[in-house]
């Protein structure tokens, strides 16, 4: 499976929300970061390994219902991906449904996710946590 198939099955994977599967196609090191001033997003920092980032996605689906998630505009180049990700979320503490986009940025080290880094819309999704 080349990258562009993997990064396309990870997402179909969680939009399914398959979190089994999405782990499985990540290894153990795997990074995910959250590149965000702690007082302005409840979600930030750096998941170093497949169980810090488990704990922190387990933390998102206690807090929001996923109504949709939906990755579009993926474009792969070398060991690079990038997409742009369209949610739809019910936050359970404040009942509001809402639409938010977010992009990703894929790091792959021979031919295996390395590193993601996520950016969004931190005062919304800080709103609809506080």
């Amino acid at each position: 499976m080349d990258i562009s198939e993997k990064v396309n099955q990870i997402y179909k994977n969680y939009e399914d929300r398959n979190l089994e599967a999405v782990m499985a196609a990540l290894p153990d090191n795997f990074c995910f970061e959250w590149p965000f001033e702690s007082s302005t997003a409840r979600y930030c920092g750096i998941c170093r390994g497949k169980t810090e980032l488990r704990t922190q996605l387990e933390s998102l689906a206690e807090n929001f219902v996923f109504n949709s998630y939906r990755a579009t505009n993926i474009i792969v180049e070398g060991n690079k991906a990038a997409a742009q990700v369209e949610l739809n979320l019910t936050s359970n503490k404040t009942g509001d449904t809402f639409g938010a986009t977010i992009a990703h940025f894929w790091e792959f080290k021979d031919g295996e996710p390395a590193h993601l880094i996520e950016y969004m819309d931190t005062a919304l999704m800080a709103h609809q946590s506080a």
